[in-house]
């Protein structure tokens, strides 16, 4: 399996033009690994670039609205990640009760 790919390798996943992938590099700055001239996307590259195809290309929305839609996805992402870290804390914390009243 593939770690890297290169700009025509996403632009032909994404079905956009090498042009459109470098702009929304630029635009929503995105921090692309650089081999020389060369940028070598991972696979989170290319899933936060196909959230962006998508907002702009199939729901329509402008790149403002679209940066501020994955700003809020990020926020709602990070509220949702302390909410399952505490709710493993909990778990923990019944499943030992559990053992103690076993005993």
């Amino acid at each position: 399996m593939k770690l890297f790919f290169s700009t025509d390798e996403v632009a032909q996943q994404l079905e956009i033009p090498v042009t459109t992938v470098d702009f929304y590099v630029r635009t929503f700055r995105m921090n692309i690994l650089k081999v020389g001239k060369n940028r070598k996307f991972s696979h989170s590259d290319i899933e936060k670039l196909q959230k962006i195809v998508d907002l702009i290309h199939k729901e329509g929305f402008t790149i403002d609205g679209a940066k501020e839609k994955l700003k809020t996805k990020e926020v709602k992402e990070s509220v949702n990640e302390e909410v399952v870290s505490r709710l493993k804390e909990i778990r923990k914390t019944l499943e030992y009760i559990k053992v103690g009243l076993e005993k």
